[in-house]
């Protein structure tokens, strides 16, 4: 499954809540087949990642690629970082990627991010939303009520004074969450104030796959992703790692292609 079949636009109710609080959660996104596939190829990549032949070897390739461009988190990213460039190129692009299974007891990153500036920050202009940074979670689990995913400091992407550091830790009362089936995804802008809280699932383990995204001429990421793992993707899925740049005058090229010699480092 491609973005490029299929255009959903970005629900003004998705839009509002966005804007709002910096995150929205997206459920039952994905089957049970697929969410099933790609729990296990993210449990294989940690318990016997030898297993699996090299060029699967990432949380955004083997059945994970096709979270990278899925129809529904396409049309949120047109709408808060940049629609396409063309019917083969992508506007925003991909530029890190990473899984996490958390057991129960284990604690992820203490709260981080914040109101940045300059082209990672969060802003809007003419009604249009520019996200910055933006991070895609996709849960593999079910997330209950308490379980404890990540939490965010809804508000914040556009707070106007430094937060304060008795809110600036886990136990922090500012701290909001999320429930979801598994196959659900989660958006918000790293702007936005956020933790991996404690997990607390007597049931199964946390896992997920945060992806990260930005507009198409801004990095923040430094990826080194091979360019055999990019190569096997299907043409338009590619030009989520082009490198960073606009035109090229010398030889009338727009940037709206990937090749070896333009991939993003």
């Amino acid at each position: 499954m491609t973005a490029e079949t299929v255009d959903i636009p970005m629900t003004d109710e998705q839009r509002f809540v966005f804007d709002l609080k910096g995150w929205i959660c997206i459920p039952s996104v994905l089957s049970d087949v697929e969410t099933e596939a790609i729990r296990q190829h993210i449990t294989q990549l940690k318990t016997d990642p030898e297993s699996i032949d090299p060029l699967e070897r990432y949380s955004l390739a083997g059945p994970a690629q096709i979270l990278l461009d899925h129809p529904v988190v396409v049309s949120v990213l047109r709408g808060i970082l940049e629609g396409d460039r063309s019917d083969e190129c992508y506007g925003f692009r991909c530029e890190n990627s990473f899984s996490t299974i958390r057991k129960k007891g284990q604690t992820g990153p203490s709260p981080h991010g914040g109101h940045w500036h300059g082209p990672h920050g969060y802003r809007v202009y003419r009604d249009r939303i520019y996200s910055g940074l933006t991070r895609v979670v996709w849960e593999l689990n079910p997330v209950e009520p308490g379980d404890g995913p990540t939490a965010f400091i809804s508000g914040t992407h556009k707070m106007n004074f430094s937060l304060p550091e008795s809110y600036n830790k886990h136990d922090s009362p500012l701290l909001e969450t999320y429930s979801c089936p598994a196959g659900s995804v989660v958006i918000f802008t790293e702007n936005t104030t956020h933790a991996g809280m404690t997990w607390n699932s007597n049931k199964h383990d946390r896992i997920a796959i945060l992806n990260c995204y930005n507009a198409g001429l801004v990095q923040y990421h430094k990826m080194n992703l091979p360019y055999e793992v990019v190569a096997a993707m299907p043409p338009k899925r590619q030009t989520l790692f082009r490198g960073v740049w606009q035109h090229d005058f010398a030889n009338q090229q727009p940037n709206n292609f990937f090749n070896e010699e333009n991939m993003t480092l």
